[in-house]
């Protein structure tokens, strides 16, 4: 169980760009996971501008909720490491750590697990290298309902430090600036946009 802020910067590639990036940072070992998004019937995060997904990877199941902070580049993390996850269960049947800092935090926000249902899952292969101390870059590729999207991250201790350095290394890699919603913004806009 963890609260931890998230100070990142995105980008959008085209797939050259991502190649040509795993390439230079000789990203090889690259991981794949999919993630898992909830809601309530009626969007009551995503109203609230809040994420809640599981990750599943070979190694571990966690459950984090991301909420929004002062800082349009900062999250509020709240995570909890799940033993196992049973796909098609409700959340709330799912094994929880006895508290769970996650129904905690929804528990504030008037959101009950029994609430939440699966609004969608996407697949990412990334690979992560540190640029620099306290800079970490994230290469992603997400799939998710037939299309696939690629991103760049970066994960910093510093946000004004960190910006900085994000529009540095856009610039110096000539990859132009690609505004990149959340995950599970781009994953829901083009689910909803085949299934009008």
């Amino acid at each position: 169980m963890a609260k931890e802020l998230e100070i990142e910067f995105k980008n959008l590639l085209s797939e050259k760009e991502y190649d040509t990036l795993l390439a230079e940072y000789q990203l090889t070992d690259l991981h794949t996971q999919t993630n898992i998004y909830f809601d309530t019937e009626d969007y009551q995060l995503k109203q609230k501008k809040m994420g809640l997904r599981i990750r599943r990877t070979n190694d571990y199941t966690e459950l984090t909720l991301k909420a929004p902070t002062s800082n349009q580049n900062t999250l509020l993390e709240v995570t909890d490491q799940l033993n196992t996850y049973l796909d098609g269960m409700p959340l709330n049947k799912q094994e929880l750590p006895e508290i769970s800092e996650v129904a905690i935090f929804l528990q504030d926000q008037g959101i009950t697990l029994s609430e939440l249902r699966t609004i969608g899952e996407l697949t990412t292969t990334r690979g992560e290298i540190n640029v620099r101390s306290n800079v970490l870059l994230v290469l992603d590729k997400s799939v998710y309902y037939g299309k696939t999207d690629y991103e760049l991250e970066m994960e910093v201790a510093d946000a004004t430090d960190g910006e900085v350095f994000f529009f540095d290394f856009l610039k110096h890699h000539t990859i132009p600036v690609r505004v990149a919603d959340k995950k599970i913004a781009r994953m829901m806009a083009h689910k909803n946009s085949f299934m009008v």
